[in-house]
């Protein structure tokens, strides 16, 4: 692993984090987001906002782009703090920790990454701190903005043996179309198009006890791995695993069980990362086992 100081789209500093062929970019003015992923010098799979690059301070949350932690369940005022401050960065070894300041309401967020051996990857550990004095219901929620133009790829096999009770349930948003023909119902996968043309959002979220959940575009595969706890409760009716896009993105996002924070705990949601490249955007269902399912 190589560890550099860079500018980056208008943000100073940033740290740029190298294991093999794999280059991840993080801000240190704000955030601390994950701005940028990068495999072979290919272009950034990360959604970077152009209205708000290089933009640090005040009070406003912004989207900017690319990885950031959260807290579920989403609430205005909780979940959506400012990330706008710099952050504290830390080496040991080959662990790279980033600290934001304590928020408002006692949080504070460290995402730490560390590379994955002799893989394009990396684990990225995503850990929320109580630092008030009183017991906070959260849930780490880890959210990647992917760059527009792709396919989201979640498994859910429907092709079990027959059983009397269902194998699991989805969670739909208010303004979701079941019907909307960016989501494609397979009976293995879910998938999901980012399309710049559409006019509407749509979130889908689901249990995914399969542990990972990945994004196609421009011939390269980022694929993400995560935890399902079936005796935990999570989120959203349930969910350890959603997709929202709209016209400029596609999100990613994984959630670590809901509990009782008590002051001076922590919790942290776990994710590993590999980007794989030649991996076609799958145009359906039958497209997958060929193309993605070999290199998992």
């Amino acid at each position: 692993m190589k560890v550099d100081r860079i500018d980056f789209e208008g943000w100073e500093q940033c740290v740029k984090i190298v294991q093999r062929d794999l280059t991840l970019i993080v801000t240190t003015e704000v955030g601390p987001r994950i701005i940028s992923c990068t495999l072979n010098d290919h272009g950034n799979l990360f959604y970077v906002n152009p209205d708000e690059a290089g933009t640090r301070g005040g009070e406003k949350w912004h989207t900017y782009g690319g990885h950031r932690l959260w807290c579920a369940p989403e609430d205005i005022e909780f979940t959506y703090a400012p990330d706008n401050q710099p952050v504290q960065v830390a080496q040991e070894d080959n662990i790279v920790r980033f600290t934001a300041p304590v928020e408002k309401s006692g949080v504070q967020k460290t995402i730490a990454i560390q590379p994955l051996e002799g893989r394009n990857g990396f684990r990225i550990e995503h850990r929320i701190r109580n630092a008030g004095n009183q017991p906070l219901q959260l849930a780490p929620w880890a959210l990647t903005v992917m760059h527009a133009g792709g396919t989201a790829i979640i498994p859910h096999n429907l092709e079990r043996p027959h059983q009397l009770l269902p194998t699991h349930s989805v969670s739909l948003w208010g303004y979701t179309d079941p019907g909307d023909p960016r989501i494609h119902w397979g009976k293995r996968y879910i998938l999901i198009d980012q399309n710049e043309t559409a006019t509407t959002p749509v979130k889908i979220g689901l249990q995914n006890p399969y542990g990972w959940a990945g994004y196609a575009v421009n011939n390269q595969f980022f694929l993400k791995r995560f935890a399902w706890d079936d005796s935990a409760r999570y989120p959203d009716l349930n969910c350890n695993c959603e997709i929202y896009t709209n016209p400029d993105i596609l999100e990613v996002e994984t959630l670590a069980p809901l509990l009782e924070l008590a002051p001076g705990t922590s919790t942290a949601q776990i994710e590993e990362w590999e980007v794989f490249d030649n991996i076609p955007t799958p145009e359906s269902n039958g497209d997958i086992d060929l193309n993605i399912l070999p290199l998992i």
